[in-house]
């Protein structure tokens, strides 16, 4: 298995004897390993490679700040996933590790190996015979074989090398970044100082300055490639060859470290488990099923009750790990190695030693080399992220500290240029940058989030004062998100801005108010920052209780100025002490920057209260919810599918397919787990499959060209195969760390190049019919998922991404008609004072017995938003066979208006809700005809463009649309929606006529108009986001078609 990546097979490499004839090259190597036991050498060679992946030498920890692989690739990944579980995209990825091309020593009797290149690996798989004497031969303690200790240690310091090397790791570089943002808070002149981190010598080495991408690519992709190559020498030095005869190869190793090292410590640590997890429950299994039948189906032949207790055993276990909701990794690991062990068991003329059951473990029988393989690829893939020469710690946490630090410092940033620019006398240009770097932004939050999700917490495991930096930054990230969504809306009204002589004359009276605020906010919030990102409030620097204290009091005196600024200069400019039609704008954008200072002095004070709103979940929390949600069932369409693709490659592999497979081949049906399509990813199961091909035709055939042409018996041939192997990773690993389309293919073009690479000079063996039956069993089990695929049809993606569209836009109108009360049987009684048809049905006239209050609907439109803009990306790689092409251009117009739509009704609820009037001005608001009219109308047309939205995007062929004639002559002869002057006014004259005029405001958060003002230009946004998504609806050449048809009938 180890040298050639799939347990459909296993190699020879994951043998312990010596080859005959030792050359004489060889004979030193041979004197020194004679004198040792064999136990000894075993012990002492495990521990070197594990110790010297501990050993060595860190430098100071410096992560890049905004890692732009995760900006770029937040949406695709899943790096945002919530519980403590890797994305399914990164499991996906993880497992295909253990199905790759495989030498398969267990064969039928007469039958050719399949892969002779194994004799330069130096090491063959014991015989039965062979087992039998050294189970005899070998120590015991406690009734249980020395080796079964040797596991033992290896599994368990393993692990505690991992957890140890990532904790303290993880610690140290979050300190060192605190120490490094505490140095630089501010400038001489005492503005906020923009944080720069500085980088390592590797990242200076390739550049960060020129390319920030390149660079941490480059740094993740070279260590990769530097272990690999050291791994590789046993292969071309003979005098360490022997490290490969003791159960397990470093060949193995590499493919493990391949697919198991991503993104960041976190990432890469979670893979390692789940990596480690599905090898040993297989192992564990085929250890009870050897232990029962020691010999397998050798001894009774096909049919027997050893063969009976096989299939038994087999269809069992893999039933349980279809049905059961199993995370995805540790499925396909599991699933990949039952097929091939239970093979070997029911193969009569298999040749290959098992131990038989747990107190007789050998390390050199066939299921535990492997196990061991797999620890020590894992701690070799968790270590280098943690300590590597010149290079820094490359942990989630540490990029969550500097993203969280660097939007505090970019919020504060645009407003200060936004004021500038707002204040100004005419619009300019730079209001298209700022919307770019509100973008940017953006981006940012969203990386921000994916560092704070399961990858985090597998650094800190909830534990000590990293888990208290993990709670607080994902706090400040939600206030973070908060204060973004009323700037970005901020942003968009500067858009819409006249600048009108009352708007210059209105701005030039509060500019230095809200350039006030605006420095006092930005500071508080950085300092805020810093503090979350160390953990809390501390008596040093910055983040003194009583240097925070004294800012929020700057804060709230800059608040209640710019509110007596603003009420006179309202009343100055505009002749009144309520909203204009004329000054919705200017209302709107000096209530965002109040709230944004409101946000901010709220954040500061619970950082103040140094407690924690973020539940904590421990190791033994995490393990007891992992496994309730392994008891629940993955579904039917799941199930049916992937038994159906899995069990006809096993029969297929079983049987052997003529002079293709030979019979009893494990690797087809070990191939097909990590084939599995998740339901609704239909799309990326396809490119998968051909991704899967591509790598495993071009690693093999790039793999066996590189070793022909340069691996010599020679120096310069052991040079040039070293450094063969560290480019050809480095490449390789760059692409799967790089390309969002081909990063699959760079993965497997590492893991089997290193198959075909990583052989001795003696072995020539490596011919082009071994390359040829990789890519024939590969292909086997490609056609054999698709036909499960085909059966058993998965669900289409633009389907899903419609429905979740639709979900989406339900929950919007569903808010609009919350917070105007539109439904009102329930919502709200009007109670008259006397007969309403002799008095006037002014607001005096109601009084309010009962009304809801505001309810938030901001988390279900992210949560729908996210998960259809997944789906979406999925759609386009969908096969769609007779129907037409995905919309795709259609689709990202209207996702993106939708969530336009939904950010406006969360700015509106939140507008009201941190208001200080009681809901006062709500239920004004509520109670207006104009209003109310408004808001019917809005929400009427808005249902009417969803619902059409979603039957264009799941109409799938090129005839006319078929809906009601009515319906879009009706749409095609309403106007735009908007809110015109005349409304506006009356608007404001029925809410406002019902409420006081404040004299006296602590912050323009709290007054009426403002809030008002808001809910006019949110639903001023929402109505052009619907207009925008009908206009391109009424484009489409169907929905034209079906009104061209109707006018040819009618005539």
């Amino acid at each position: 298995f180890g040298s050639s990546l799939g347990p459909g097979r296993l190699p020879s490499t994951f043998g312990s004897h010596r080859q005959e004839g030792t050359p004489s090259s060889q004979l030193e190597a041979a004197y020194w390993t004679s004198s040792m036991s064999s136990s000894s050498k075993r012990v002492l060679i495990i521990a070197v490679v594990l110790l010297s992946a501990a050993s060595v030498e860190a430098n100071r920890p410096c992560v890049p700040k905004g890692d732009p692989k995760l900006v770029s690739k937040l949406d695709a990944l899943a790096c945002d996933a919530p519980e403590s579980e890797v994305p399914a995209s990164h499991l996906m990825q993880v497992n295909s590790r253990v199905l790759q091309r495989t030498t398969r020593e267990s064969k039928s009797a007469g039958s050719k190996p399949l892969n002779n290149s194994d004799d330069g690996m130096k090491g063959k798989t014991v015989s039965p015979a062979e087992g039998k004497d050294h189970l005899h031969s070998i120590g015991r303690f406690l009734g249980f074989t020395q080796d079964f200790w040797i596991l033992m240690v290896v599994c368990i310091s393993g692990c505690v090398v991992c957890a140890f090397a990532t904790i303290a790791s993880v610690a140290f570089a979050t300190a060192s970044r605190i120490a490094f943002f505490r140095q630089m808070v501010f400038t001489e002149e005492g503005r906020i100082q923009k944080p720069v981190l500085e980088r390592s010598f590797i990242q200076r080495m390739f550049r960060y300055d020129l390319n920030p991408l390149f660079a941490i690519r480059s740094d993740m992709a070279s260590r990769v490639a530097v272990v690999c190559a050291v791994l590789a020498l046993p292969y071309y030095v003979e005098s360490l060859a022997f490290i490969n005869e003791h159960g397990f190869t470093t060949q193995y190793a590499v493919v493990i470290i391949c697919f198991t090292v991503y993104q960041d410590l976190g990432t890469t640590l979670s893979l390692a488990w789940y990596n480690f997890a599905g090898t040993v429950l297989p192992v564990l299994n085929a250890l009870f099923m050897y232990g029962m039948y020691p010999e397998g189906s050798t001894d009774g032949g096909e049919w027997s009750a050893a063969w009976w207790f096989g299939m038994v055993d087999f269809l069992i276990v893999i039933i349980l790990l279809m049905v059961m909701k199993w995370p995805v990794g540790i499925r396909m690991f599991a699933v990949s190695w039952q097929a091939y062990f239970s093979m070997c068991f029911l193969n009569p003329g298999d040749t290959t030693h098992y131990s038989p059951g747990i107190t007789n473990i050998l390390l050199e029988g066939a299921a535990v080399g492997p196990l061991v393989g797999t620890v020590i690829g894992c701690v070799l893939s968790v270590v280098p992220l943690c300590l590597w020469p010149l290079g820094t710690t490359l942990c989630a946490l540490g990029q969550a500290q500097e993203l969280a630090v660097e939007v505090a410092w970019s919020e504060g940033n645009l407003w200060k240029h936004m004021i500038k620019n707002y204040t100004g006398k005419e619009r300019s240009v730079i209001v298209d940058k700022l919307l770019g770097e509100c973008l940017a932004n953006k981006h940012r939050l969203d990386a921000l989030a994916g560092c704070l999700g399961a990858n985090s917490w597998w650094e800190c495991f909830d534990l000590g004062r990293t888990a208290r930096i993990r709670a607080q930054l994902s706090e400040s990230c939600k206030k973070l998100v908060f204060m973004h969504d009323w700037l970005r809306s901020a942003v968009r009204t500067m858009f819409d801005e006249e600048f009108e002589d009352h708007h210059d004359e209105l701005m030039e009276i509060v500019a230095p108010q809200l350039t006030k605020l605006s420095d006092l906010t930005s500071r508080l919030l950085y300092r805020t920052t810093l503090a979350a990102a160390e953990g809390g409030v501390t008596p040093l620097g910055s983040t003194d209780p009583d240097v925070l204290i004294t800012d929020v009091k700057k804060v709230v005196e800059a608040q209640e100025e710019l509110a007596t600024a603003f009420l006179s200069a309202r009343r100055k400019v505009y002749g009144s002490n309520n909203v204009t039609t004329d000054s919705i704008s200017e209302h709107f954008f000096v209530a965002a920057l109040s709230l944004y200072g409101q946000y901010t002095t709220q954040f500061a004070e619970y950082m103040l209260n140094n407690e924690t709103t973020i539940d904590q979940t421990g190791i033994l929390g995490a393990l007891w919810s992992g496994l309730k949600d392994m008891c629940a069932f993955t579904g039917w369409g799941f199930t049916l599918r992937s038994s159906i693709g899995f069990f006809l490659a096993f029969f297929v592999g079983y049987h052997g397919l003529a002079d293709i497979i030979t019979p009893y081949n494990g690797t087809p049906a070990g191939t097909t787990a990590y084939l599995m399509a998740s339901d609704g990813a239909a799309g990326s199961a396809i490119m998968k499959n051909i991704a899967r091909f591509q790598g495993t035709a071009g690693g093999s055939l790039l793999g066996q060209l590189i070793w022909g042409t340069v691996v010599w018996c020679s120096v310069w041939g052991t040079i040039g195969g070293v450094a063969s192997m560290l480019i050809f990773e480095y490449f390789a690993m760059f692409l799967y760390f790089s390309s969002a389309n081909f990063g699959y293919v760079g993965v497997l073009l590492g893991a089997y190049g290193a198959e075909h690479l990583m052989i001795s000079c003696q072995s020539g063996d490596d011919s082009t019919s071994n390359v040829y039956s990789v890519m024939q069993e590969q292909m086997l089990a490609i056609v054999a998922v698709t036909i499960g695929d085909l059966l058993i049809g998965n669900t289409s993606p633009g389907v899903a991404a419609a429905q979740t569209f639709f979900s989406m836009t339900e929950t919007i109108q569903q808010g609009l008609q919350d917070f105007f009360c539109l439904n009102r049987t329930q919502e709200v009684l009007l109670v008259g004072d006397g007969d309403i048809k002799r008095k006037s049905s002014n607001k005096s006239y109601y009084s309010f017995a009962a009304i809801k209050d505001v309810e938030f609907h901001r988390d279900s439109i992210l949560g729908d938003y996210s998960m259809a803009k997944f789906i979406g990306h999925e759609a386009p790689l969908e096969p769609r066979w007779y129907r037409t092409a995905w919309r795709e251009t259609l689709w990202n117009s209207v996702i993106s208006n939708a969530f336009g739509a939904g950010s406006a009704l969360s700015v509106m609820e939140y507008a009201v809700w941190e208001g200080a009037s009681k809901g006062l001005a709500r239920r004004s608001m509520i109670v207006s005809s104009t209003m109310e009219a408004t808001a019917k109308r809005l929400t009427d047309r808005a249902s009417k463009v969803f619902l059409l939205a979603q039957k264009m995007l799941t109409h799938e062929n090129e005839m006319a649309l078929p809906i009601s004639a009515a319906v879009t002559d009706k749409m095609m002869g309403e106007s735009s929606l908007k809110i015109s002057d005349e409304d506006a006014k009356l608007i404001i004259e029925e809410v406002m006529g019902t409420l006081e005029a404040p004299d006296r405001l602590g912050a323009l958060a709290e007054d009426d108009a403002c809030q008002l003002a808001v809910v006019i230009q949110m639903l001023r946004n929402t109505m052009a986001n619907v207009n925008d998504i009908q206009d391109k609806l009424f484009c489409q050449p169907e929905l034209l078609a079906a009104k061209g048809n109707r006018r040819v009938k009618s005539a």
